[in-house]
């Protein structure tokens, strides 16, 4: 695997606390826009299923999805404060993958917007969960046997933008450690070539990538026109969050784009253009945030 045993510098911890402190301010107010209790998206959902109108513009179901994913990364970015406390940064990296599925959908479902996909996202999903439709990974069907048109997608048939340049890479590298892959071994090996749970690798590495993740849920939800804010003082904090967060993240992501792992020139290579196209995708504008600050 690629390590980088590099210390980490004050700034970093500076800048993931800064924006751990103003995104959990801004996250406390999210709940409250969830317009329907679960039990009554249940009903409509069931309703809107078996009774399907081209007039029911139900468009702030879209915010409901965005705000679930950021309320949900938000919780882990929580327990990901105490994994990296605690020095598992594997742990964090399975959690990681979690987060960035989420951007990839909240995204989708805002910018390829179709009515269809809020059957997709959201109403067949809770109909799937309570045994009302069944689905066998092809076809859906509800209890008298009729086919409910469903697609599930799979992540890579959720991104988007300059986000296509480095997805295969980032979450290839992410599922390394969210499943059993022995590439991974060395994580759990000390010097003596023992099984060990206290090794620490890539502390800065894992803390930028989090970082990296979730500034683009951040961004694209809460730095956008038109969104709700408590104030404006709040929303100008916000949008200054994100820029100070952003020029941190090209700042670290041109180290990886030109640091040497000791393994091999094949795996440096990659892991090389990773982070190029990562630091690229910082200039996409997933919100309303004006990028000309970034050279």
């Amino acid at each position: 695997m690629f390590f980088c045993q590099n210390e980490i510098a004050a700034a970093d911890v500076s800048a993931y606390g800064d924006i751990w402190t103003h995104l959990r301010v801004k996250s406390q107010k999210y709940p409250h826009f969830l317009a329907n209790s679960f039990s009554n998206q249940q009903e409509f959902a069931k309703i809107i299923i078996a009774s399907p109108s081209p007039n029911r513009g139900k468009s702030h179901f879209i915010s409901d999805f965005q705000y679930f994913v950021f309320t949900k990364s938000t919780k882990s970015l929580m327990s990901i404060r105490t994994l990296l406390h605690d020095r598992r940064m594997e742990d964090v990296l399975i959690i990681l993958r979690s987060m960035f599925e989420g951007y990839l959908a909240s995204r989708y479902i805002d910018e390829e917007y179709e009515e269809q996909l809020l059957n997709d996202f959201l109403f067949v999903p809770q109909l799937i969960a309570h045994r009302k439709i069944i689905y066998d990974g092809k076809v859906a069907v509800d209890r008298d046997k009729n086919i409910i048109e469903f697609m599930q997608r799979n992540p890579s048939q959720m991104k988007l933008g300059k986000d296509k340049n480095y997805f295969f890479d980032l979450y290839e590298y992410l599922c390394n450690y969210a499943h059993c892959n022995f590439s991974i071994l060395d994580c759990y090996l000390n010097e003596k070539g023992s099984f060990t749970c206290e090794k620490e690798v890539n502390g800065l590495l894992v803390r930028v990538l989090v970082l990296f993740v979730y500034t683009k849920i951040f961004e694209s939800i809460v730095t956008v026109k038109g969104e709700d804010f408590l104030d404006n003082g709040t929303e100008k904090k916000c949008y200054k969050l994100v820029k100070e967060v952003t020029i941190f993240l090209d700042k670290r992501l041109e180290f990886f784009s030109k640091y040497d792992s000791d393994v091999n020139d094949e795996l440096n290579k990659h892991m090389k253009r990773m982070f190029k196209n990562m630091r690229k995708s910082l200039k996409e504008e997933v919100g309303s945030l004006n990028k000309d600050f970034l050279a």
